[in-house]
């Protein structure tokens, strides 16, 4: 049986969510996920003070799809001041609820004040918190991780000082700063955090497969929250699905593997133009191919392709390749 769990008012229906990914998590991909079962997306983050600049591109990251709810957008920013009014922007776009980024470890954020910066001043998350949710009717969300560094974890203080802010629910990359974007990942976290917090927790971080999926739900985890792993791997959500539900799931075949390829083309160059998609798509098909025969040959081709044209000719020959050793 599917589990239905909420944020705030808002119901859910299934346990997997789409983590905010920069650079990869756009509206094609997203609606590509979607179509493979995720339950709830995530966008990519999006620059606070970008929105209050009224900076067109940053602007052009709020648009979502009705085929994609329900849907949040992760903001990131340093102050209350910032994030109230930027959170008005998201809850004007018309999405279901809007996060606050706490734990993003990229050094162009981090110098902002932004992302894993926060967690210097637990006190100054709280305010931005209670602010955001001041500012809005929809449910504000936080993500964060355990802590800045190695055994020293601050997401218990911290998960209650959100809680008491109005968060509604807490997304937890279970790793420390520190440790960049590679594990170990401490689960364990998880279900201590449940000891003291009445808000839904989402799991992220290490999670690769429905095996995970289930020990990270055991612990106490809402929901599971994935990253990596959907890199060229967009049915790995119907995997997860799956598994949590003890239904039968069959691996993509060849040809449902190429149809998403070119499908996922399609979107990006229909969204974004074809200069640009073509572009974005270079470094999807080389994950879509990982583990493939003479997946390294056609990477090395992908990735100098300019046009549309040109991409679909290398698919086809690559295709034809591999059937013709089958």
């Amino acid at each position: 049986m599917t589990k239905t769990w909420s944020i705030g008012n808002f119901k859910i229906l299934g346990q997997t969510v789409l983590a905010p990914l920069a650079g990869i998590g756009d509206l094609p991909f997203r609606i590509i996920c979607k179509k493979y079962g995720v339950n709830l997306i995530y966008t990519e983050f999006v620059a606070a003070q970008g929105l209050l600049h009224k900076n067109k591109e940053t602007f052009k990251m709020l648009k979502t799809k009705k085929e994609e709810h329900p849907i949040g957008i992760q903001l990131f920013g340093a102050t209350s001041n910032v994030l109230e009014k930027a959170t008005q922007f998201v809850e004007e776009a018309g999405v279901d609820f809007v996060d606050l980024n706490c734990g993003c470890p990229e050094p162009k954020v981090v110098k902002t004040g932004s992302g894993a910066a926060l967690l210097n001043d637990l006190d100054n998350i709280a305010r931005i918190v209670e602010a955001m949710v001041r500012a809005v009717k929809i449910p504000v969300t936080v993500k964060t991780r355990i802590g800045i560094r190695k055994d020293e974890p601050l997401i218990f203080k911290l998960g209650k000082m959100v809680e008491d802010a109005g968060a509604a629910a807490l997304a937890v990359n279970c790793c420390y700063v520190s440790q960049d974007f590679s594990g170990p990942y401490d689960w364990d976290v998880i279900r201590d955090l449940k000891r003291d917090l009445k808000i839904p927790i989402i799991g992220n971080g290490g999670i690769k497969n429905s095996d995970d999926a289930g020990v990270v739900i055991s612990k106490g985890a809402s929901a599971v929250m994935i990253g990596r792993a959907c890199f060229g791997a967009p049915w790995i959500f119907s995997q997860i699905n799956a598994g949590l539900e003890d239904i039968q799931w069959h691996e993509p075949s060849l040809n449902e593997r190429f149809s998403v390829m070119i499908e996922h083309l399609n979107l990006e160059i229909e969204e974004k133009g074809e200069v640009i998609g073509v572009s974005e798509m270079r470094k999807h098909w080389a994950w879509y191919v990982k583990g493939l025969p003479g997946a390294a040959k056609f990477r090395d081709q992908a990735v100098h392709a300019k046009e549309a044209k040109q991409m679909m000719m290398l698919l086809e020959t690559y295709m034809e390749q591999l059937y013709s050793n089958k």
